[in-house]
């Protein structure tokens, strides 16, 4: 997945605002939330790195989970199914960037310049994105990240994580798996637009 790929299809993509990618994006996305919802052990699992397949819990790679925010009655939304990229690690969690924040069209372009910062194996394929909150915060350049921000606390993630390989980065982007809770999408993307013209 090269930079400029994703803004293209983004841009090549019509009506309700890339719904679907095609019914290969839907079966996938499917499959691998299949028994995400059951209970687990996961705030153990989390402490000590550990996703769902047993491999590494990864700043810069690419998550889905269930959570269950803190301060939910205090926000004015939420998202309970985020799509996050951890960029630190703290005791009791991690701050991450949640794509679901952006409208998808700006979510493609966001992602193109994050994968100037992809760490890429042998084949030239990238494995994970090695970039962190001050350098997002340098400079407008990624202002895109700024309504993307969010700190998760480990406890209150309420399901397992489902790790989505860089290879499925770009059909998992472009699917509306969000879920917010006391908005609708429409005013959460209009506030995060908003958000973004003000850093400009």
């Amino acid at each position: 997945m090269k930079p400029s790929t994703l803004t293209t299809l983004a841009q090549q993509k019509t009506g309700m605002e890339l719904e679907f990618l095609s019914r290969k994006s839907i079966a996938w996305y499917k499959e691998q939330i299949q028994g995400m919802k059951s209970p687990t052990r996961l705030a153990r699992e989390i402490a000590v790195e550990r996703d769902r397949q047993g491999k590494r819990f990864l700043m810069g790679g690419l998550y889905h989970y269930y959570y269950d925010p803190k301060t939910k009655e205090e926000l004015p939304y939420y998202d309970i199914f985020p799509l996050v990229i951890p960029l630190q690690k703290y005791p009791d969690g991690f701050l991450g960037l949640n794509l679901h924040y952006l409208p998808i069209t700006m979510r493609a372009t966001f992602m193109d310049k994050l994968m100037n910062f992809a760490i890429m194996n042998k084949d030239d394929d990238p494995m994970r994105l090695r970039v962190t909150y001050d350098i997002l915060n340098a400079t407008n350049r990624y202002k895109e990240f700024r309504p993307c921000i969010k700190r998760y606390l480990t406890s209150h993630i309420v399901s397992k994580i489902m790790t989505v390989k860089p290879h499925e980065w770009e059909t998992a982007l472009f699917l509306p798996t969000h879920q917010f809770k006391k908005a609708p999408v429409s005013r959460v993307h209009k506030d995060s637009r908003d958000q973004i013209r003000r850093t400009t």
